[in-house]
């Protein structure tokens, strides 16, 4: 942890630290819970930069807020709204304001890890889509989005509010090619939960679980959480896992999270936040 931060509940894991440190002094290191905290090492130059783009330490200011409106939608493209873990309504925004050569930024699996990763063209954005309840590591994006952003790219960035909010901290000005898109965030999951869960699981079934799928839609009028996995005996259908009813019962979220969240608020970090409607029909 950074001398600024006073505990775990203080640190998104956002990563706005490491990509500004003028040394590469900054590390994401994961706990024993498998959340990213960053780590300096001695090569610190007391610069003070890290603090000052920390989104919980200096949070942006909120003021001359726009009119906000609410919309309820979903794709009329069957592809689009059956990968998607509700309406699809990322796919169209994407399709709306980019084109073939659109840097979209978003969460994706690597094995049974996420990270977040940028592609280029909105046509190939399908990894970047579906609900994926587990804290996603950052990686190099923030770095890689200023170099884009820079060249002139349109970009889009797709996170939980606090890692829309580090990154526009790390940005440190507006760019009219860049669209933020934040979420309605329930709160990220712990990676080696999620990885015990898995295990449990494999052993349960009596296989390896090599995939899996949050929102997997079995049938068109899903009402449940039902997640898909990929073994070496084929795919598998799970309701309420253990995994997800740890998640859903908010007892494996990240300390910044929950009650200790300041960004689920009115005032949103992205341009369009985007959730599911659960319950439109009442």
């Amino acid at each position: 942890m950074l001398d600024f931060t006073p505990d775990k509940g203080h640190c998104c894991g956002c990563s706005a630290c490491m990509a500004i440190c003028p040394v590469s002094c900054i590390t994401m290191t994961a706990d024993e819970e498998g959340f990213e905290y960053p780590i300096s090492s001695d090569a610190c130059i007391h610069c003070g930069l890290c603090e000052r783009v920390c989104p919980i330490s200096k949070p942006l200011a909120t003021a001359n807020v726009e009119e906000q409106r609410a919309y309820a939608m979903v794709s009329k493209n069957y592809s689009i709204w059956h990968r998607s873990a509700s309406g699809g309504a990322f796919s169209e925004i994407c399709n709306a304001w980019g084109d073939k050569d659109t840097i979209v930024v978003g969460a994706t699996w690597n094995g049974l890890k996420v990270h977040h990763a940028c592609v280029k063209g909105v046509e190939n954005i399908a990894e970047l889509c579906k609900s994926k309840y587990v804290s996603s590591a950052p990686q190099n994006a923030f770095r890689e989005v200023a170099s884009d952003l820079k060249q002139g790219e349109k970009v889009i960035f797709c996170g939980t509010p606090c890692m829309v909010a580090g990154l526009k901290s790390f940005l440190r000005k507006n760019y009219q090619n860049l669209l933020t898109i934040d979420l309605i965030c329930h709160g990220v999951g712990s990676p080696k939960v999620f990885e015990d869960a898995m295990e449990v699981i494999g052993k349960q079934f009596h296989t390896t679980v090599s995939r899996y799928e949050f929102r997997a839609k079995r049938r068109v009028f899903e009402e449940d959480y039902i997640e898909r996995i990929s073994t070496p005996k084929g795919e598998m259908y799970l309701s309420k896992d253990q995994y997800i009813q740890l998640f859903l019962s908010q007892l494996c979220l990240r300390p910044s999270c929950g009650k200790n969240c300041v960004f689920r608020c009115e005032h949103r970090q992205g341009d369009i936040t985007i959730a599911d409607f659960w319950g439109i029909n009442d």
